[in-house]
Order: structure tokens, then C-alpha cells, then sequence
């Protein structure tokens, strides 16, 4: 048999309460430490009877009030006012005051900070602020491409946005308005580019518009004058002139233009002046304005008008002479010459009288002698004028002129010689045509002498 287990002793009364002092004294040492300073300390007799009371717990201090900055900058963000609050922030954040912010404060500003860069309306805003600053009509253009209607609309809440977005609208339009112009209405470009830099200079720098269409309307004006269309080619220039004031007088180009239109003009005016002048004389005389129309130079501007000129002369001048000259000799006193000899021992005079409708150019006398021993050579004898200024009558019609000329021809005894003579005559009118005396050509053969007269003692009657 196993030897009996012995029963677990259970612990004596004394032992019980020797626990429950130290247990004791250590709950009142912990109550002591923790107790502050002036809690009052328990009698034995309460703390033996009754456990002191728990320690209240203090409250919470309310946080500091935000920054009047920050909490403005709130309040305009509410609003849609986001540039605004981002001047605001970014003005706070650069002052002394932020350095001295508490931490919790630090961290909503740079939360807000965060919120303001990142947000697409804000960026669209600094868009048209940045476009407007920089003069950069491009990137203007970009930000309202970039517009979507919600956009707009939060856009439209901050005025100076809404404003940026109305300015940027017209300016395009603005310019847009001018290039369309260019290619067509240059002058009017012009007008529009000085008024546009007038409100918008620099923009208007880098766009140079007056310069393009400066340039545009001498061009225009360059192909006009190649195209001979001079006067719109000078009002252009003029125009422009006019326009730009002291900035086209700069431009050589434009006076040079001017200056060459103007020569022309006055090479045209020279060339009316002169016309004119032979047209008046072509109504009486038109051989003679035909002949200061041929010395005249002809240009390739010039060519066309002479020619037409030229051709209504001539046919003013077949008008005046249609008929052929006539021609005839007579005797040395103006009578028809009937007679058949002439005397051998003087000079022989005749009178050569020509007549035409218009006028005689030239009048030709003809002489030769032949008798038995044959033919002598032409000769042409020498014409003195017996009037010679031109006489005018009226022709059997009655509607025209007749101009006659009057010379005399002599033949000497040495040059006739006392020989049978046949000769003749010859006019020519201003139309080209000539006219002969007669055909067969006159003959005079030396007068028979008698016996008495070859002694010389019986004179010729």
C-alpha cells in the first residue's frame, strides 16, 4: 500500500491578514504619488473607512484662432475668388508673421497652398493673367481653347478672371479681324492696326501689323504701276503717306513710287499739251501736224496714242485734198502761150503756175532742144517764185481751198542756144499726187529771120 498522501495545509488566519495590510499600504502609497501636492491627506480613521475620492479631469483648452490671412483667404476661395486668395496666401506667406505660426496653423496654410496650385481654374485664370502680363496673344489664344463650361462658370464667379476672359475674346477678334484684312483691304488694315496699337501697344509690337500692311499696300501699288494703272497706284500711296506720317516718309520706297508716277503723269501732261496742239493745227494744216507728230519720240507708252493721232491727221488730210494738182505755161506776161516761136537772139521767160485743192509741194520745169541733129538731155531749170506766198480761193465746189504758186523759168541765149525747144512741167501736192504740164510736151522753134532783118536793117515786129 502507497504511504498516504499528507492534505494541503491552508493558510493560517494570521497569514490572511498580514496580505491585506501590505496590500493596503501599497494602494495608499500609489494614491499618495499620484495625489497632487494640495490634495489633503485622509485621517487613518476615514482611510480605514471609506477609499478616497478619484482626482477631476481638467478640460481641454479651445485651439487659437486662425490667422485674420488664412481665414480670409477661406472665405475667398468659397467664393470661386481663387486668384485672389492665392495673392492673399502667397503675400502671408512671405511676411514674418507666417514664421511665427503654430504648427497646426502651418499645416492648413500649406494645405490651402497645395489646393491653389493644383486646381484647373486657378491654372486657367493664371493663364489669361500670364498671357496679359507677357503681351503673348498665343498663349491667350491656348487658355480659351481650353475652356470647358464648367470651367467657364467657376471662372465667370471671380471678376477679374471674368474680365480677363471678355478682354482676351475682343483682342483675338481684334486680330483676327486685321489678318482677314490684309488680303484683301490693306488700307483699311492699316486703319484698324494704328487703332489697335493705339489701345494695345504691346501687343501691337510683336504683332507689327502696321509694318505688314505698309508693306502689303507697296506691293499693291508695285503690281498697279507695273499694269500701268498709275492713278490708283498713287492714290494708294498717297493714302499710305497720309496714314503714316512720318514713319512712310522714312521709307524711301514710297517717295521713290511717288516720284516715278509723277514723272510719268508729267511725261502724259507734256504729252496732251503736245497733242493738242497738233490737233488744232491738223484742222487747217494737217501736213504740217504730221510732220511735228513724226518728230516726235515714240516710247512704248506714248506709240498707241501717236498712231491714232497720226491716222485721223491723214484722214483729215484726204479730206482737205482729194483732188490732183493742175499745171500749165505761160507766157512771161500770164497769158496762154500761143505762140511757136520765140526769138533766138533774147532769153526766153516763161511763167509756170500751179493750182491744187490743198497745196502744192513742189512745182518741176523741164527743158531740152532737138532738131535735125537728134535730142538733147533733160534739163531741169531753175524756178524763180514770182509770189511766193499761197494764194486761197474756192474751188468750182465750193467747199474747199485751192492754193496756187506762180515761178518763172529762163532760158538763157548761151543755155537755148537758138535751137527748137520742146519742155514741160511737173506739181506735186501734198497728197503725193503729180500732175504734167501737158503731154506731148510744149515745142517753140527760133522765129524765121528775112534777108533785111539777118542785115539788121529791118527790125523784128
Amino acid at each position: 500500500m502507497p504511504p498516504e498522501t499528507a492534505p494541503p495545509t491552508s493558510p493560517r488566519p494570521t497569514q490572511i491578514l498580514a496580505a491585506a495590510a501590505v496590500g493596503v499600504a501599497a494602494a495608499m502609497l500609489v494614491l499618495r504619488w499620484t495625489a497632487p501636492d494640495n490634495a489633503p491627506f485622509a485621517s487613518e480613521e476615514t482611510s480605514r473607512g471609506v477609499p478616497a475620492p478619484l482626482p477631476s479631469r481638467p478640460e481641454p483648452e479651445p485651439p487659437p484662432p486662425l490667422p485674420r490671412e488664412l481665414s480670409d483667404a477661406l472665405d475667398l476661395m468659397a467664393q470661386g475668388r481663387l486668384r485672389e486668395a492665392q495673392h492673399l496666401m502667397l503675400g502671408f506667406d512671405a511676411s514674418p508673421a507666417a514664421r511665427e505660426l503654430l504648427p497646426d496653423h502651418r499645416e492648413t496654410m500649406n494645405a490651402m497652398l497645395e489646393r491653389l496650385g493644383n486646381d484647373p481654374v486657378l491654372q486657367a485664370a493664371l493663364e489669361f493673367e500670364g498671357g496679359f502680363e507677357d503681351a503673348d496673344l498665343d498663349r491667350l489664344r491656348r487658355a480659351l481653347g481650353s475652356l470647358s463650361r464648367d470651367r467657364m462658370i467657376a471662372l465667370r464667379r471671380d471678376p477679374r478672371a471674368s474680365r480677363h476672359i471678355d478682354d482676351a475674346r475682343r483682342l483675338t477678334a481684334e486680330v483676327d479681324a486685321i489678318e482677314g484684312l490684309l488680303g484683301s483691304d490693306r488700307l483699311a488694315a492699316l486703319r484698324l492696326a494704328q487703332d489697335f496699337a493705339r489701345r494695345h501697344p504691346r501687343f501691337a509690337a510683336g504683332l507689327a501689323f502696321e509694318d505688314r500692311a505698309a508693306e502689303a499696300i507697296e506691293d499693291t501699288a508695285g503690281r498697279l504701276m507695273a499694269a500701268n494703272r498709275l492713278e490708283e497706284a498713287r492714290t494708294l500711296l498717297l493714302e499710305l503717306r497720309s496714314l503714316r506720317g512720318d514713319a512712310a516718309r522714312e521709307a524711301p520706297s514710297v517717295d521713290a513710287r511717288l516720284a516715278s508716277i509723277e514723272a510719268v503723269f508729267q511725261r502724259q501732261s507734256d504729252l496732251d499739251a503736245a497733242i493738242r496742239e497738233i490737233e488744232v493745227l491738223g484742222w487747217e494744216r494737217p501736213h504740217e501736224a504730221l510732220e511735228l507728230l513724226a518728230a516726235m519720240n515714240r516710247t512704248p507708252e506714248n506709240r498707241r496714242r501717236l498712231a491714232q493721232v497720226e491716222s485721223t491727221l491723214k484722214l483729215t488730210l484726204d479730206d482737205l485734198d482729194q483732188g490732183s494738182p493742175t499745171v500749165e505755161i505761160l507766157d512771161a506776161d500770164g497769158s496762154n502761150l500761143d505762140q511757136v516761136e520765140y526769138d533766138r537772139r533774147e532769153d526766153l521767160v516763161l511763167l509756170v503756175r500751179a493750182r491744187d485743192d490743198y497745196e502744192v509741194v513742189s512745182v518741176r520745169f523741164f527743158w531740152r532742144w532737138f532738131d535735125r541733129e537728134g535730142e538733147g538731155d533733160v534739163v531741169e531749170a531753175v524756178l524763180r517764185p514770182v509770189e511766193p506766198e499761197t494764194a486761197a480761193a474756192t474751188d468750182d465746189a465750193g467747199d474747199g481751198r485751192t492754193a496756187e504758186l506762180r515761178f518763172e523759168a529762163t532760158l538763157t541765149r548761151a543755155e537755148h542756144g537758138g535751137r527748137s525747144l520742146q519742155f514741160w512741167a511737173e506739181a506735186t501736192d501734198r497728197g503725193g499726187r503729180i500732175a504734167r504740164s501737158s503731154d506731148p510736151p510744149n515745142q517753140l522753134t527760133p522765129a524765121r529771120r528775112g534777108f533785111l532783118q539777118r542785115l539788121g536793117l529791118r527790125r523784128r515786129q
